[in-house]
């Protein structure tokens, strides 16, 4: 790629495009559809990009999960937004016209990150834990039996405070989540760097996003809670625990809980170094490859070619999930 010559550039880069981009196969007719639903029993699905635009599901996407419901695959849904719990979301599917999505079939970063706290750090229940982070996550950890502090605490909304009570830190406070928030402010990122600090900076730090971005409505791209969570990570020169998308421990947490078969499920996604990473270093698929690139979302096709790791190329894209249904219709 590297050995273009002067007089005929034009040529190399159009070899140099399809070749790449012919390495994920493109569904484009009837049969391939057919052909490529066969291979799988069970679907897991992002959400931001996927199946909605914020507010908006994508066209076709409601219909094409019925598809799929009436042949009797099964299904969860995997999204690093921290912002929402599993109870929103269930309200989310339900006013956007889905049928039965049941709350133990999402799995939003902001219930990872609860998870991970329990069941792997073994951070004792009834302990405080301090949120950067919006709703979803506090009520995740209630429900998980923490003490969330910080958040959406509107006394928090106001502009810097040097003498705030909030800057002295509580001993009871024994971990940290950041994850997406459309509330940020110097106060609350001040306060969630005198915790990432304490203690010779021994709170366990949990990273809910590393999402750069996310499609938002219109066209728009907007900035993802994994800009926030690299923010902190930068400033307080900590490592963090990313408890979402591409980690192969929430993967196999979800295999499990959903009983899905390894080499039978297939991860759709809009986003290559997350969602397609997931996929593919989960080994989903078996010989037939597990990762579905949609591109009504964050990627685009010219993206494909300009993959540098191979653990973020999709087997297979497509323009959405409503064009793969016109097909299978």
């Amino acid at each position: 790629m590297t050995l273009l010559t002067k007089t005929q550039p034009n040529k190399l880069i159009y070899k140099v495009t399809e070749n790449m981009t012919r390495m994920s196969k493109s569904i484009s007719t009837k049969e391939e559809a057919l052909a490529f639903i066969e291979q799988y029993d069970h679907f897991l699905f992002d959400c931001d990009g996927v199946i909605w635009l914020d507010t908006v599901a994508i066209p076709g996407v409601v219909k094409f999960i019925e598809w799929l419901q009436e042949r009797g695959k099964t299904m969860a849904f995997v999204t690093n937004n921290s912002s929402k719990s599993r109870n929103s979301y269930v309200k989310k599917f339900k006013e956007l016209g889905f049928k039965d999505i049941v709350k133990s079939a999402i799995y939003p970063t902001c219930y990872s990150a609860a998870l991970v706290l329990k069941e792997q750090l073994n951070v004792k229940q009834g302990s405080k834990v301090w949120v950067l982070g919006d709703i979803g996550i506090e009520e995740e950890l209630k429900e998980t039996g923490y003490i969330p502090v910080g958040g959406t605490d509107k006394n928090l909304d106001g502009g810097w405070d040097p003498n705030s009570p909030y800057l002295e830190v509580d001993p009871s406070v024994r971990a940290v989540v950041v994850g997406s928030t459309k509330e940020l402010n110097y106060m609350r990122t001040a306060v969630a760097v005198q915790y990432l600090l304490a203690e010779n900076k021994s709170l366990p730090f949990i990273g809910a996003n590393i999402d750069r971005t996310y499609p938002g409505p219109r066209g728009m791209i907007l900035p993802a809670g994994g800009s926030l969570v690299n923010l902190m990570s930068y400033t307080c020169q900590r490592d963090f625990i990313n408890v979402g998308k591409p980690s192969t421990l929430l993967l196999d947490t979800i295999l499990e809980d959903q009983n899905f078969d390894r080499k039978k499920t297939l991860m759709v996604g809009d986003t290559l170094y997350t969602d397609i990473k997931f996929g593919n270093d989960g080994k989903l698929g078996g010989h037939n490859g597990g990762s579905l690139l949609v591109l009504s979302g964050g990627s685009k096709l010219e993206d494909l070619d300009n993959i540098e790791d191979d653990s973020t190329r999709p087997k297979y894209y497509i323009e959405s999930l409503g064009h793969l249904l016109e097909l299978l219709e």
